[in-house]
């Protein structure tokens, strides 16, 4: 009985040929995120000095190291139906459910405000309509979060590639990106930003953990 299928078979491939398949690459540097916080939160933003619609631009670029979500699936092992086997059978898809942001903090400090804001507005300490920050203080201070619904919001990344987007020449063609719709997210984590006498030249980094239920990956192409 002859062997089923079949491997590649070697042979011979030119050099052009393999340059333009091989170095032809993408790279990780050029990508854009969208943060988009929700009505509220953006409300209570605003009291506090920071217009989305003005100051979200400059703290989306200031994301200088981010990542693509993952994704798996859970299985269930099936060991008696062959003998000497064991097969993992998929059943259900899993997400990751956070993604890490860094950013470069501005001399505002509005990304941390931003950040620091949006998560004052998820524990209680403020809403919309006002800044309870001030009752924060005192010793018998307690909190009472908002509706999960008020504080989350559905975030993008953008990856692409350069002169996307472009039609400098006729012959130069647009690139495809890759979308990333992080649904119901939110700030979980801000991690303690780091002081040191170090060097002049170094920057005042934030990571920003997001929290988020699942995503929708799509690939957009200009044709």
């Amino acid at each position: 009985m002859p062997f089923p299928g079949g491997g590649p078979a070697p042979g011979p491939v030119k050099t052009t040929a393999l340059k333009s398949k091989i170095l032809n690459i993408a790279t990780p540097n050029s990508y854009i995120v969208r943060l988009q916080p929700p009505p509220l939160v953006n409300a209570l933003l605003a009291s506090r000095g920071i217009i989305y619609s003005i100051d979200g631009q400059n703290i989306e670029f200031r994301c200088h190291r981010t990542s693509l979500p993952g994704t798996s699936f859970l299985t269930h092992s099936v060991s008696s139906d062959i003998q000497g086997q064991v097969e993992e059978i998929p059943y259900r898809r899993g997400y990751d459910t956070e993604i890490t942001m860094s950013f470069i903090v501005d001399p505002d400090y509005k990304v941390v405000s931003f950040f620091e804001s949006w998560q004052d507005f998820m524990s209680g300490m403020a809403d919309g309509g006002a800044d309870n920050l001030a009752a924060y203080y005192g010793v018998g201070a307690t909190y009472r979060p908002n509706y999960y619904d008020d504080y989350i919001a559905d975030i993008f990344i953008t990856k692409f590639e350069k002169d996307t987007g472009t039609d400098i020449k006729s012959n130069r063609k647009q690139k495809p990106e890759i979308e990333v719709n992080l649904l119901k997210a939110y700030p979980k984590l801000i991690a303690p930003i780091e002081l040191s006498y170090g060097p002049a030249g170094e920057f005042l980094n934030m990571d920003v953990t997001m929290g988020y239920s699942r995503y929708v990956k799509r690939r957009i192409t200009t044709t």
